[in-house]
């Protein structure tokens, strides 16, 4: 399935386009494309790591009415496949908040390489799979809700 070409989207009526639905929270089995972006907070300037991450499969836990809804174009009533659905992963880096990093490179590369520096087994993450938890959040003005990743854990081998 091809995504519209942007010049259609801004040649339908207004009326017809509609807000996304989340994703229903639950385990999902994701996995990491492609080497993560390191860069700063446009706020505050903090530096970060931003994993991209690809959806697999959903979990048992997941309401499958409602991951087949949040799939559907209610335009075209087209139905995209879990595969296509990608989420960032953020982990700030402080000194305060630099364990969730470590601890999701434990669930990603794997707890035997923690003799080595995060920078190492970042540079080990392209293309490992984890479970990864949706959680809703709601936007900064209260009006849409948004899924995002929220714990992690590593597949069980």
């Amino acid at each position: 399935m091809n995504a519209p070409a942007f010049t259609s989207i801004l040649d339908r009526p207004s009326n017809t386009i509609e807000k996304p639905k989340p994703l229903p929270v639950g385990t999902y089995l994701w996995m990491t494309v492609g080497q993560p972006k390191e860069d700063k907070s446009a706020k505050k300037g903090t530096p970060y790591v931003e994993f991209l991450c690809k959806c697999l499969q959903a979990g048992e836990d997941v309401d499958a009415q409602a991951l087949q809804e949040a799939l559907t174009n209610k335009n075209t009533g087209d139905v995209k496949p879990l595969t296509e659905v990608q989420l960032k992963l953020t982990f700030y880096l402080t000194e305060a908040s630099a364990w969730r990093l470590t601890e999701f490179l434990d669930h990603l590369v794997g707890e035997d390489s923690q003799d080595q520096s995060p920078r190492q087994r970042i540079s080990a993450s392209p293309g490992r799979q984890f479970l990864g938890n949706i959680i809703h959040e709601q936007s900064d003005d209260g009006k849409s809700i948004f899924a995002k990743i929220g714990q992690t854990a590593p597949v069980e081998q």
